[in-house]
């Protein structure tokens, strides 16, 4: 299995679920063309039910030409539980996927998963894990802070 962990991208000022600025926005293409461009080809999505989320699973799904219907989970916002999530990914019985969250969630879940993984991710970071047996690798790894 091949999992993509990504966070949200930048999101506009105000409010208690803000939208993705228009910066986030394209934060979101660029790593849905990156995605694209190494060949990925996700077959679920796992997102938390915050709107920077999925605004950014939307934007990625519309760069890989994918229309996945977005499985929202709590274990996925800013605190959700390490373990809950990785139950969640391991569950899926794909052989890719992709998680949107946010830097604590997301980071939580990559060093849970792979010690080498990064556990800071900046907005729209994208960290590319690959379950072998029982172990998960860091296959690689790339920030989307600029665009």
């Amino acid at each position: 299995m091949v999992l993509y962990l990504i966070r949200h991208g930048a999101y506009a000022a105000g409010g208690d679920d803000p939208g993705l600025s228009p910066f986030g926005l394209a934060q979101a293409r660029a790593a849905g063309r990156l995605l694209r461009e190494r060949g990925a080809r996700p077959g679920a999505l796992v997102t938390s039910g915050y709107r920077r989320a999925r605004e950014t699973a939307a934007a990625i799904q519309e760069e890989l030409g994918t229309a996945l219907d977005p499985i929202e989970s709590r274990d996925f916002t800013p605190f959700g539980d390490p373990a809950a999530m990785r139950a969640t990914i391991e569950a899926l019985g794909v052989p890719e996927a992709l998680a949107v969250g946010h830097m604590c969630s997301i980071g939580e879940l990559a060093r849970a998963l792979c010690p080498d993984a990064p556990h800071v991710f900046g907005t729209c970071m994208v960290v590319a894990l690959e379950r072998v047996g029982e172990e998960w690798r860091l296959s690689w790894a790339q920030r989307m802070e600029t665009v």
